[in-house]
């Protein structure tokens, strides 16, 4: 009897590792071909984004019309003065710069600035003889424009031709 039982209890004990080993396996299965999945998903995630990366943008705001460069008309001017479009950038960028440091501001800023004055803080080259830029005095802000001309020498000179002023005071 005593055999009976052990055999009974191996052959019981045997279908209980049977039945969790094909289980393991079902479970095994099914989560390996959810990695597959979620990996060849990425993978095409990953294709698309280096194609999109690879295809060039349609709009060069640095290089349009209105810049510097990528202007022919603007550039083939600065060459025919024997200037370049980075020179001019430089030469304009430096001069606005020292008009900063005046006492009462910039002088081609329009507006009374409170403390030190208006300050110009960033500049957009719009063709070969205008640049727009940004001024402030740490409470007002405001955009001029400014027309700029080269002699043959290669000095410049600068007048405002527009300017506004956003004020957070004014309603």
């Amino acid at each position: 009897m005593k055999k009976s039982i052990y055999l009974y209890l191996f052959i019981f004990a045997s279908l209980i590792a049977l039945v969790i080993y094909v289980n393991g396996r079902k479970y095994q299965e099914k989560l390996e071909s959810q990695v597959k999945s979620l990996r060849t998903e990425v993978y095409k995630k990953d294709q698309a984004r280096k194609e999109a990366e690879s295809v060039p943008y349609k709009v060069d705001y640095e290089n349009s019309v209105f810049s510097l460069k990528g202007n022919p008309e603007a550039e083939n001017y600065l060459y025919n003065i024997g200037l370049t479009p980075e020179e001019v950038e430089y030469i304009i960028g430096e001069e606005l710069l020292d008009l900063n440091v005046k006492p009462n501001g910039n002088p081609l800023v329009p507006y009374e600035g409170q403390g030190r004055g208006f300050r110009i803080i960033d500049t957009k080259f719009i063709n070969h003889k205008w640049v727009l830029a940004n001024f402030t005095d740490n409470d007002r802000w405001g955009d001029v424009l400014i027309r700029y001309d080269f002699d043959v020498d290669k000095n410049v000179t600068m007048e405002t031709v527009s300017s506004v002023l956003y004020d957070r005071n004014r309603k």
